[in-house]
């Protein structure tokens, strides 16, 4: 696109194109942001949870996914374990985190590779974080807290039984269930393979 505005138009005018496109995405990016921080209600989420000193305990873990209010944040989490609870950097608020005291945790499923942290908050407020960080929780929360996660697989596999749909619908169902379970098996052999050759 450099190359052809170069050749077609005057430098200084090409600078000036350059510019504003990119003058454009970033007023683009500004208004996604701020589209987001009202769908999630993150100035509430401030306002009750607000950000203070803290003391690291853990890790940092990036790209994560959670839920806050009426929107859904897909791998735009920084999440930091500190001594006073949990820290979290949404990407369309990196500059304004708030501080999740351990108190303010409701519940936490645990599955094979997740835990789902619930927050006991009047909206929807929770997120994820990877299976290796639940010591961490285990030492700061009451064992109660802690749900063991229910396969989706077996949820899908009991409407997929139970259901009222064609019998040619329920082998299709069944079958795509069956191959995403083999799929998501095999991944968690490739994550422990990984692992083992690490140590």
């Amino acid at each position: 696109m450099h190359t052809m505005l170069s050749t077609t138009l005057p430098p200084a005018l090409s600078v000036l194109v350059i510019l504003g496109f990119a003058g454009l995405m970033f007023a683009m990016v500004l208004a996604g942001n701020l589209f987001a921080r009202k769908m999630s209600g993150w100035k509430d989420i401030l306002g009750r949870f607000p950000m203070t000193d803290i003391h690291d305990a853990g890790d940092i873990y990036s790209r994560k996914s959670g839920v806050f209010g009426n929107m859904s944040c897909s791998r735009g989490l920084t999440i930091r374990i500190a001594h006073e609870g949990v820290c979290i950097y949404p990407s369309f608020a990196r500059r304004n985190p708030c501080l999740i005291p351990w108190s303010a945790i409701r519940r936490i499923s645990v599955s094979d590779t997740s835990l789902l942290v619930v927050v006991d908050y009047e909206r929807t407020f929770d997120f994820f974080l990877p299976a290796e960080s639940l010591p961490i929780f285990q030492t700061r929360l009451s064992s109660e807290l802690f749900h063991e996660s229910v396969s989706p697989f077996e949820a899908a596999k009991k409407v997929i039984q139970g259901g009222t749909q064609p019998r040619w619908m329920s082998a299709i169902g069944g079958q795509a269930v069956r191959l995403a379970e083999k799929e998501l098996e095999k991944e968690k052999q490739l994550r422990k393979g990984g692992h083992d050759d690490a140590v």
